[in-house]
């Protein structure tokens, strides 16, 4: 009795915390309709080759003898991490890093001649990239402005879930470590040597360390930036919480599936062995699962293959019944989630976990995740990230007729799937396009 008036104590604690925001049920046609931009790896590779193109021909051709481009003794590890973090941090406006870049080597250099047609030319070519993307970008932020306009309800955000829409947290956390290590690296030889030094003068610290703190400052900087670039265009966009199709081949989003896993919170009737209070859970990158074990008594191998077929497809959506051997096909044509926080390209939505009616169709299984707003080269071909409960790519294991003899096989149109499953004794079973044999 007291852990039940505990758990609906932090249940209201837990509602009476939540922001409501508007909501908007997105249509196959809509979702489908938002117009596409220039795919990410483009934009990232038309920004930096060029801008590297750049600097290889002034520092090597136009101005080899210029002291302040000499930058042999900057190729240190805290430099080449500063690199990497600003490369990383970019996404979609390294055209406009790029655009100031060749602007502060116009005014340090004050070309003329050949330089000077080579830096216009590449700022014209840097700013059209920028503009063009901006375009897009404010376009689907109006697209984003309509459907909240059009709202006509509203859903609850926990506070867990809105914490994780936060601008910083849009940037991972490994490169907000690699910018501050590209700054703390330098800056603590710097204070190794001044403290070391018998003198202790400052300008006698070593110019390279000097520039390589100054370097890693930039990048900070730089993740800065993005971030405040992610909060004005989260203020633009405005909150709100979309449900959307869960559809690969279109749309802006592709998706995380998390496989091998099971919900954390403890089934009510008890039984699970993947979480039971009493077993020292394993620690995963998703919190919001437990790792399904194959000796579970609800969830486990041996539970698996004892289901009959009508049982098998009341379950057969959910990824922890197959456990390696999951597959694409496990999307059901109609399944939907709730997401909130998209706000553009480059943002990072989350899933909501509201429980509502789906009018347009069925909710999808708690393992499958948006991932960052990006715009793939072919929509077409994009697929599914599966990933274990730890983040670590999930190496599928294909069915082999020849090695492992079936005991039956069932037809998923029941579930919604397309598709048969093969059950094989002492395996999970495997999801195939037709049947085996």
């Amino acid at each position: 009795m007291a852990q039940l008036k505990a758990r609906y104590a932090s249940e209201g604690v837990r509602a009476a915390q939540s922001k409501p925001v508007p909501f908007y049920s997105v249509t196959e046609e809509e979702w489908r309709s938002i117009p596409r931009d220039i795919p990410n790896v483009i934009v990232l590779l038309a920004s930096w080759l060029p801008l590297i193109a750049l600097n290889v021909y002034l520092f090597r051709f136009a101005y080899r003898d210029r002291e302040e481009l000499e930058l042999g003794g900057l190729l240190t590890f805290s430099v080449i991490a500063a690199c990497v973090a600003v490369m990383w941090a970019a996404c979609r406006i390294a055209p406009w890093l790029a655009l100031t870049a060749t602007a502060a080597l116009y005014l340090i250099l004050q070309p003329v001649g050949v330089p000077q047609l080579v830096l216009l030319g590449s700022g014209a070519f840097f700013g059209l990239l920028a503009l063009t993307g901006l375009f897009n970008q404010l376009r689907f932020i109006a697209r984003l402005r309509r459907w909240r306009a059009l709202s006509t309800s509203t859903v609850d955000i926990p506070p867990e879930q809105r914490s994780r829409l936060h601008a910083y947290r849009q940037l991972p956390k490994t490169l907000w470590y690699l910018a501050l290590g590209s700054m703390i690296y330098p800056l603590l030889k710097l204070v190794w040597q001044f403290f070391t030094d018998a003198k202790q003068v400052v300008n006698a610290l070593d110019r390279d360390r000097i520039d390589s703190l100054v370097i890693g400052v930039m990048a900070l900087a730089l993740c800065l930036v993005v971030v405040l670039v992610r909060f004005i265009e989260q203020r633009l966009a405005g909150h709100l919480a979309l449900e959307i199709p869960l559809a690969r081949g279109y749309g802006p989003l592709s998706f995380t599936a998390v496989g091998k896993v099971v919900p954390a919170e403890p089934l009510s009737g008890g039984g699970c062995d993947c979480t039971d209070p009493g077993r020292e859970p394993k620690t995963l990158e998703y919190g919001q699962f437990a790792e399904c074990l194959d000796n579970c008594r609800v969830h486990g191998i041996a539970a698996v293959n004892n289901l009959s077929p009508a049982e098998f497809l009341r379950v057969a959506d959910q990824p922890w019944v197959w456990g390696e051997h999951v597959s694409d096909r496990l999307v059901r044509r109609g399944d939907r989630m709730v997401i909130a926080g998209l706000s553009g390209w480059d943002s990072m939505p989350v899933r909501l976990e509201v429980r509502t009616v789906f009018g347009q169709g069925r909710q999808a299984a708690a393992n499958y995740l948006p991932r960052r707003a990006a715009e793939p080269r072919k929509r077409q071909a994009r697929g599914l990230h599966w990933r274990d409960g730890a983040d670590n790519t999930m190496q599928v294991e294909q069915f082999d007729p020849a090695a492992m003899p079936e005991f039956e096989r069932i037809s998923l149109a029941g579930a919604g799937i397309d598709g048969y499953a093969v059950r094989v004794r002492s395996k999970r079973p495997f999801i195939c396009g037709h049947p085996v044999g």
